[in-house]
């Protein structure tokens, strides 16, 4: 038998894995167990899982633990923070079925979001040096307006050059020279989802591909088809300097109730969820109010949603918003295993722990 490694990183996980073992989730327990528990066969792989385990569960620990110090709180973003979503504006032009935009007025007029509110968040994430993924987008048609989205696009990029960002969009405003702007402007990638008309539902054959060779035509672009399932059909364009992937996914199969406000959806998530979510570990959102919110499924312009509103840029930074008490309750809620409750109770949408773990740190 071989003998039990009695090296100091060794001994300190010990102490760390009796002294937090009540205060860590099960999956977060098994997590250690099976991936990072010590092996004694080499006394180098060991220390270095010992060292990773001790890194995830301190990294568990600052998120949610409260803390006041203000330079904790700004390494504790830096760490962890993967993604972030931004709505420069409210305005939608469309009104899908298994969106809140269906019940919810996004097309009458548009509400954008005050350009010192962005420049403290860009600001505040420049101060870490983010290098994450920044999407410009929640639940709006973030290429209606193109000056805005250009200006957002540039400004960001002069702040932080090593960012991922992002353009979701319903592709219907997006012409080829609107493309190179985009790109030029300092795009890394743009999703475009082809959303069935009134009527229409997945149909790859008859609706689907020909709507994708429409875009081509228009963008003056070839494809690959990157993603042939029951639930996702995509295609990747042909396009130096920016990623292009223009899908259609089957919300009849893969479709979220939204945190539970689309009736049609919801009826048929029978079970409650009892999994672990670890999305509130490493994501943030803000709508175009200056609100924020935990999850990319929650608004706060939607009613039932307000108690997860986590609070208001104008007010506060962004370090304070992803350590403020509301948040550190909700992480210590959902990577519990257990039944969840309230806009989690239906909720599909998984992020393994491991994302999470090897991420970032």
């Amino acid at each position: 038998m071989l003998a039990e490694s009695t090296s100091p990183i060794t001994h300190a996980l010990r102490y760390v894995k009796k002294s937090i073992k009540p205060y860590v989730p099960f999956s977060l327990r098994y997590y250690y167990r099976t991936k990072l528990a010590p092996s004694a066969m080499r006394q180098a792989v060991l220390d270095s899982r010992a060292s990773d385990a001790m890194s995830v569960l301190n990294r568990y620990i600052e998120l949610t633990t409260p803390t006041s110090d203000p330079e904790c709180k700004r390494k504790i973003l830096k760490d962890n923070l993967g993604l972030i979503e931004i709505e420069i504006a409210s305005f939608c032009n469309r009104t899908c079925w298994f969106c809140p935009n269906s019940i919810i007025d996004r097309k009458s007029k548009s509400i954008q979001l005050p350009e010192e509110i962005f420049l403290k968040l860009i600001d505040n994430l420049a101060e870490i040096e983010y290098a994450g993924v920044l999407n410009f987008h929640r639940f709006n048609e973030t290429l209606a307006d193109r000056d805005l989205i250009i200006k957002r696009l540039k400004q960001t990029r002069s702040k932080l050059p090593n960012a991922v960002l992002g353009i979701f969009t319903n592709g219907d405003y997006l012409n080829r020279e609107y493309l190179d702007e985009l790109r030029d402007a300092g795009a890394s990638y743009m999703i475009m989802s082809y959303y069935a008309k009134k009527g229409e539902r997945f149909d790859v054959e008859r609706y689907i591909k020909p709507a994708i060779k429409r875009m081509g035509k228009k963008l003056g672009l070839n494809y690959v088809v990157s993603v042939n399932t029951p639930e996702e059909y995509g295609v990747t364009f042909d396009y130096e300097g920016l990623n292009v992937y223009y899908r259609s996914w089957n919300a009849d199969i893969g479709g979220g109730d939204r945190g539970g406000v689309i009736e049609q959806i919801k009826q048929r998530e029978l079970r409650k969820r009892t999994s672990p979510c670890y999305f509130p570990l490493m994501d943030i959102y803000v709508d175009y109010n200056g609100l924020v919110m935990p999850c990319c499924n929650l608004r706060s312009d939607v009613g039932a949603h307000a108690p997860y509103i986590l609070g208001d840029v104008s007010r506060e930074n962004l370090f304070d918003l992803f350590m403020n008490d509301n948040f550190i309750a909700l992480r210590q809620e959902l990577t519990r295993e257990g039944e969840k409750s309230g806009a989690c109770a239906s909720c599909h949408y998984k992020k393994s722990m491991g994302e999470w773990a090897f991420s970032k740190g």
